[in-house]
């Protein structure tokens, strides 16, 4: 089987749970923000943030790390369960190291930790999403085996939310129903890696091993996914819960389009990965396939939010959005971001990392994050939330120009390989 085909193959599993999360998502925040109102909504979508920002020490860049070594093992089982075994070992060292203080950093979160018990539990969450087995299945290239179980797990939390989301008070529900949601999926992924590889308790290994191959990555995603949490914790110090509101809502709904296209650079990595030490121009003519179409979906999604903006935000938050068109305008704003977003994920995961750069992509990373909390918090005085919105955009405009030069200068360009 070629690999275009192999790729195509685990699409359709992996679409069904993208897509499932998109929806997911777009019910959830107007669910959130009709039934905690808009300050309600402000603190939890900080709490959110939070635990999106608890995620990145707590994944640790296991998802990466542990993706790959599985791809070079998975002919042999036994193998592969001593990974699994030494991954799942170190997932659970990493969080009772972090777990505290962790959590008082949820406490110090401007307006999210009056209650302490929410940030327990936002952190709760974050720690059991961060269990999540589907690094094996990807990696083993097999990911339709987890895809039902993963979209019935998002399903059963937008049930709960639906059935016992009351009033601002229940704010509890979500972060509780996120975490029961994950630690089944857990639960049904270590039976089906016992069925395939005999996985048991001997084979929970010493955690050394996937440490240090994972923190090469840890410290690239620290560079990249912790400023996009902590964006709307600056921009809390400086703007009212209402407005972080807006942004969240608008930021996730531009991440979401960007996240639909996910499932195709997911399927791309372990194939560029192999294919990058038997031919660099053969998994170069497989990232330009793949980018030709992510990008192109990418690029339809923001038109969508370009038109479609004000009845968009209206039907997400409802009375949260507020008078005027300040909500739509944010959205408008962030409609390239999708497919900014989209490219430079695909250039440097996709085919900067199986070329060896991480190093270089993680400084950059740094540097982009550092300009996007600097714009935030020397802006948010003046544009509130768009300030937001902005620095997101300068962030990654500047991650693909500074890509772009490099790779030429290097003669590294996937496009000319």
């Amino acid at each position: 089987m070629s690999v275009g085909a192999k790729v195509m193959r685990q699409l359709p599993a992996l679409f069904g749970a993208q897509m499932m999360q998109y929806l997911v998502t777009l019910l959830t925040i107007p669910l959130l923000a009709r039934t905690l109102g808009p300050e309600g909504w402000g603190r939890t979508a900080l709490l959110m943030t939070f635990a999106q920002l608890a995620l990145i020490p707590l994944e640790y860049g296991f998802h990466v790390s542990a993706t790959r070594t599985a791809a070079r093992r998975q002919a042999c089982a036994a193998d592969l369960a001593g990974l699994f075994g030494s991954v799942t070992a170190a997932k659970l060292l990493v969080a009772l190291l972090l777990a505290l203080p962790l959590y008082g950093v949820g406490l110090a979160i401007p307006h999210g930790g009056d209650d302490p018990w929410l940030p327990a539990l936002a952190l709760l969450a974050a720690v059991a999403q961060a269990q999540d087995p589907m690094w094996f299945f990807l990696g083993t290239e097999q990911p339709n085996r987890i895809a039902a179980a993963t979209i019935l797990s998002r399903l059963a939390t937008l049930a709960v939310l639906v059935l016992f989301l009351r009033g601002p008070e229940d704010a509890w529900i979500y972060f509780a129903a996120q975490a029961a949601s994950w630690s089944g999926l857990l639960a049904y992924g270590i039976l089906l890696v016992r069925r395939q590889t005999g996985f048991g308790p001997r084979h929970l290994r010493a955690p050394g091993t996937p440490l240090r191959d994972g923190w090469r990555f840890f410290q690239l995603f620290l560079g990249s996914n912790v400023f996009d949490a902590l964006l709307p914790i600056v921009l809390g110090a400086v703007s009212t819960p209402q407005s972080v509101g807006v942004f969240v809502a608008a930021d996730k709904l531009a991440r979401a389009a960007s996240g639909l296209i996910g499932p195709l650079r997911t399927a791309l990595f372990p194939s560029v990965t192999a294919l990058m030490a038997e031919s660099r121009e053969a998994a170069a003519r497989l990232w330009r396939w793949a980018m030709l179409r992510a990008g192109g979906l990418a690029a339809l999604a923001g038109l969508v939010m370009l038109l479609g903006a004000e009845p968009i935000m209206r039907a997400v938050l409802g009375a949260a959005a507020g008078e005027g068109s300040a909500a739509a305008d944010m959205l408008r704003l962030l409609s390239p971001l999708p497919l900014l977003l989209t490219v430079n994920i695909t250039l440097g995961v996709q085919w900067m990392i199986p070329s060896g750069l991480e190093g270089w992509l993680r400084n950059l990373y740094l540097a982009s994050g550092c300009l996007r909390l600097a714009l935030c918090a020397a802006l948010g005085w003046q544009i509130d939330a768009l300030a937001g919105a902005v620095a997101n955009l300068c962030g990654e405009l500047m991650v693909l120009g500074a890509c772009l030069v490099f790779l030429r200068r290097r003669r590294l360009c996937p496009w000319s390989a």
